[in-house]
């Protein structure tokens, strides 16, 4: 409790306070917070749920600088500008963002009406799956502001996984065929049935949400962005399990129709490994 009324005057200095669990209204506000994180809010009503080892590096101000004035673009990919920062500890941060995608983004852009706010949300389900040993982004903080009315914009603000590229990317440049594209395909597939073994269903499933890199003399494949994804008990249900796979496939059609990276007997033989894993 000591350190924790120390931090308090710390972050209040600097504008920020720290939100009292358990308020009227926190649940629809916040969400469910992991352990470890902080609520701050400012003067303005701007809100970051924030990792405790961050509280000296990262605040509002971070999101309001132009991509130009910070360490460059990220190679991850979104629906809106991905950036870079390096923040005071010699660490990069990834800020992402959050857009609509559709019809709707021509109405309503980079607002946002659901509470809790999405951010929150994707940042509870990521910890609870690192929690798990699932491979995903570390992330720093999830921030929201709120332009007027029940409308807010978001942020999520990751640690940057050095030396990884999305799988389109690694395909592409030949990464996945230096790493041994067997081995990759094995990888992934075990990491989708391990997803699927803790009930989790991915949203938005596509080959620019697995990130690959080597890792000692092995391969290493990390799912991310779980904005809209659901937790089920026990292990995903098969229909949803096939629907997940279903759409990953949709992605490699779309992107790759001529099935030049990622032709089809690859397909058959990740599909293969998938259910090896799980055991199906």
């Amino acid at each position: 409790m000591k350190t924790r009324v120390l931090e308090t005057k710390r972050i209040a200095q600097t504008g920020y306070w720290l939100e009292v669990p358990g308020h009227t209204g926190a649940k629809l506000v916040w969400g469910i917070s992991p352990e470890g994180f902080e609520r701050l809010v400012d003067g303005r009503g701007n809100r970051l749920l924030i990792r405790q080892d961050q509280l000296h590096y990262i605040d509002f101000s971070l999101l309001q600088r132009s991509p130009a004035k910070t360490a460059g673009e990220s190679r991850y990919y979104g629906r809106g500008a991905i950036w870079l920062s390096r923040l005071a500890n010699g660490e990069t941060a990834v800020i992402r963002p959050y857009l609509h995608g559709g019809a709707l983004r021509r109405l309503t852009g980079d607002r946002f009406f659901t509470w809790p706010p999405r951010p929150f949300r994707e940042l509870a389900i990521t910890e609870e799956l690192r929690r798990r040993g699932i491979r995903t982004l570390e992330i720093y903080a999830a921030c929201v502001s709120r332009p007027f009315g029940p409308f807010y914009r978001g942020w999520l603000i990751t640690r940057q996984l050095s030396d990884a590229e999305d799988l389109w990317s690694a395909l592409k440049t030949g990464l996945a065929e230096r790493l041994d594209f067997d081995r990759v395909l094995q990888i992934i597939a075990e990491s989708m049935a391990a997803l699927h073994r803790q009930g989790v269903y991915h949203a938005d499933l596509n080959l620019k949400n697995i990130l690959i890199r080597a890792e000692g003399s092995d391969v290493a494949a990390y799912v991310i962005d779980f904005d809209k994804s659901k937790v089920f008990l026990g292990k995903l249900p098969a229909p949803l399990a096939r629907k997940n796979l279903d759409r990953l496939e949709r992605s490699v059609r779309k992107l790759d129709p001529k099935r030049k990276f990622f032709p089809a007997e690859a397909w058959d033989r990740f599909v293969s490994y998938y259910h090896a894993a799980f055991g199906s």
